[in-house]
């Protein structure tokens, strides 16, 4: 049997370069060969502690590209040659991956992005679902983004492709600020001069999403001061990742009767808008490869991920190279 190189979680906190079998693809599955992939400044972290669905040991990773070199029985659809994407299947970090079709949202790689930036298009679609559901229309014109990273970035602009008017993004760090204004927001705030309730104290917020890791102010949960932002009878949306869990306050959110929803999830929806955004893509409306900032080989993955954990502020995404890394 073949084997392959992959960083495996082998135990919450515990990340490992083993050797591990090629798998074979059964009915359903396809087989695909990692090209490039990268880091998920999101969800990664949690799955790494622990805090997500996943039982050790397994193959660490989901933003990345592939070529698909075999397909199993009854598949119908893709076939060996296509370069793909998903949302959403862990197990990226390796030299191939098995997945299963029907169970993710799969996507043909866009024609004129570079191969080293459609790993980010996980992340595209993943941010994407945060407004999905919510176009911009009556009552929602003005949008706050609570936090810049990756999934902020995308979110700026694909609330100007829904028509929203004022777009506001609140960050710690300047390049992820500029890089926001650069790519369409209308105004950004650093999170250690105003909080969100003082923002909404210059105009509040008919939508606001939240973005977060942490929590971020000394004074009040970052999402409570988020909840004071958005007017009354808004919409808040919870998208972050936040490490210990999120802290609100439920009368603030009681008193100003506001609505909370979560991202899309329905598969068939993320499929269908996904194929939108793709060609948002094509277009040039959402720009994916301002977001790379760093590139590296497969073998810096661990590495990589722990400066991530350390120093999240020195990086959007980071790519890896897979060709070559045996």
């Amino acid at each position: 049997m073949k084997n392959m190189k992959a960083w495996v979680v082998t135990a919450p906190r515990k990340l490992e370069l083993m050797e591990i079998p090629v798998p074979t693809p059964g009915p359903g599955e396809i087989l695909v060969k990692i090209l490039y992939a990268c880091l998920c400044n999101g969800s990664d972290p949690g799955i790494y502690y622990g805090h997500e669905a996943y039982a050790p040991p397994f193959v660490f990773g989901h933003e990345a590209v592939g070529e698909v070199v075999q397909a199993g029985a009854g598949v119908t659809g893709w076939t060996a040659g296509d370069t793909v994407f998903c949302w959403c299947a862990v197990g990226a970090f390796a030299e191939y991956q098995l997945i299963r079709p029907e169970d993710v949202a799969l996507f043909r790689a866009p024609k004129n992005l570079s191969l080293e930036a459609v790993p980010v298009m996980e992340l595209v679609i993943a941010a994407c679902r945060a407004l999905m559901g919510m176009p911009a229309g009556e009552g929602r014109s003005s949008l706050l983004l609570c936090g810049l990273g990756p999934s902020g970035l995308v979110l700026a602009q694909y609330a100007k492709l829904l028509g929203y008017r004022r777009i506001v993004g609140w960050d710690l760090y300047e390049q992820r600020r500029q890089l926001a204004l650069e790519l369409g927001a209308d105004a950004v705030y650093d999170a250690a001069g105003i909080s969100p309730k003082e923002l909404g104290q210059m105009g509040e917020f008919d939508v606001s999403v939240d973005c977060m890791g942490d929590d971020l102010l000394p004074e009040e949960p970052s999402f409570t001061a988020l909840l004071r932002a958005t007017r009354k009878g808004g919409v808040v949306v919870s998208y972050g990742h936040p490490r210990s869990g999120r802290r609100f306050s439920p009368y603030v959110f009681q008193a100003r009767g506001l609505t909370m929803i979560p991202p899309e999830g329905d598969l068939d929806q993320i499929r269908e808008k996904g194929r939108l955004i793709l060609q948002a893509v094509e277009d040039g409306d959402i720009r994916v490869e301002p977001l790379v900032t760093h590139r590296k080989g497969f073998r810096d993955i661990g590495p990589a991920f722990q400066h991530l954990l350390e120093h999240p502020e020195d990086q959007i995404k980071v790519v890896f190279q897979m060709e070559g890394c045996v």
